[in-house]
């Protein structure tokens, strides 16, 4: 895989909004974690990201940044789940390889 971070990044993020887990899981490492908002344990593994995206609510991303310092991406979207909550959530990819290692996000308020 000849991505940089940021390029996995998006990718990743178009694959969670898309629910398409193969392609998730396609980018990431086997032992993934993924820190979820509020959660205090990580999902774990390629299983964890399946069930994570299996899970999560329809989701409408819109990019607003991104920037990338070594194998560390973070890239802002504007987060809505129509109806539910609308906010900034800036996603911050550790990776290596080309492959997604951990995963953790940031959230600010979109009003």
């Amino acid at each position: 895989m000849d991505m940089t971070p940021v390029e996995v990044g998006r990718a990743f993020i178009d694959a969670v909004e898309a629910k398409d887990a193969e392609a998730a899981v396609a980018l990431c490492t086997d032992d993934v974690e993924i820190l979820l908002p509020g959660a205090d344990v990580p999902v774990r593994g390629k299983d964890g990201v399946r069930q994570m995206i299996r899970l999560a609510p329809e989701l409408v991303q819109t990019f607003r940044s991104e920037e990338q310092t070594g194998n560390e991406a973070r890239v802002t979207t504007l987060t809505r789940a129509p109806g539910i909550f609308a906010n900034y959530t800036t996603w911050v990819f550790g990776t290596a390889d080309g492959r997604i290692g951990h995963l953790r996000f940031e959230l600010r308020a979109a009003n």
